[in-house]
């Protein structure tokens, strides 16, 4: 979003929404507010006040994302002085990956644990406030034995073959960086874990879980931390965004749960390969 269109947006009529609540973060009222469609929207203003940011800057930087600009609506808000308010909003499944692209620097010091937690827990809590009350999700589109076959099928084929190449690389490197080695090792059983519990039952269709969206979300730091150490910028935003564009979704969370694994074998290779320049 450029400025022309971000002017547009800012002249567009507000989102209609159903109903607002202030749902209590660690003492900071984070109001969210309900489109007609259940679609859950949070105010960027108010998180900027919080976590001691310009507002100027993170609106800026919203503005240029590729993913959270097109997403981000103007919705007329009540504000705790009882005044209404058009606010910009971004939608609370996408609230991480903005969290994840403020760098840590940029926050005052004595807000930069608050910043940790509001990563850490925000989407979770702010959700879980307005879980009971959204509309239940449309059924999963069904597929035939023989297409969910194929796709277990492929799932698996993919990971053996990165599990080959990832053997192949530890044992290379076995005896000269031992540490890594044994990052590798524990990762591969790990994943040769994951392939044993593989099952036919998988909901093709559904999302992953919340327990699965933290393991992502953690993968994707582990990245973006690597790249960063190499002197890389804006790591969470190009991590984020090389995911969003792989999976072709909007959030992680909707990544679908049939290719959990594949995505977590990816970050994970991703991780690796940035360990092994790293000690070369």
């Amino acid at each position: 979003m450029d400025a022309d269109n971000a002017d547009a947006l800012a002249d567009a009529p507000p989102l209609e929404i159903q109903r607002q609540e202030v749902v209590d973060f660690y003492g900071d009222p984070i109001p969210v507010a309900q489109a007609e469609n259940g679609d859950l929207y949070v105010p960027i203003r108010p998180l900027t006040d919080f976590l001691g940011l310009a507002s100027g800057p993170q609106r800026r930087r919203i503005a240029r994302d590729a993913v959270l600009a097109p997403a981000v609506r103007m919705i007329r808000m009540t504000g705790a002085d009882g005044r209404q308010r058009v606010l910009l909003c971004l939608p609370l499944d996408l609230l991480p990956g903005w969290l994840f692209g403020v760098t840590p620097g940029k926050a005052n010091a004595d807000i930069r644990e608050k910043l940790h937690r509001y990563r850490a827990e925000c989407f979770k809590v702010l959700w879980n406030a307005f879980r009971q009350n959204l509309p239940a999700a449309l059924p999963p589109p069904t597929l035939s034995g023989a297409a969910l076959a194929l796709e277990i099928a492929t799932a698996i084929q993919s990971l053996a073959q990165d599990h080959l190449a990832l053997e192949g690389q530890v044992t290379d490197l076995a005896g000269k960086q031992g540490t890594m080695a044994e990052y590798m090792r524990g990762w591969i059983k790990q994943t040769n874990a994951r392939l044993d519990t593989l099952e036919v039952h998988l909901n093709v269709g559904a999302t992953i879980s919340e327990a699965q969206a933290v393991e992502i979300a953690g993968a994707v730091k582990a990245v973006a931390q690597a790249l960063e150490a190499r002197g890389q910028q804006n790591t969470f935003q190009q991590v984020w965004g090389d995911f969003y564009r792989r999976y072709r979704v909007q959030a992680y969370r909707n990544l679908p749960a049939a290719r959990y694994e594949e995505a977590l074998t990816w970050l994970h290779s991703w991780y690796g390969e940035l360990l092994i320049e790293t000690a070369s």
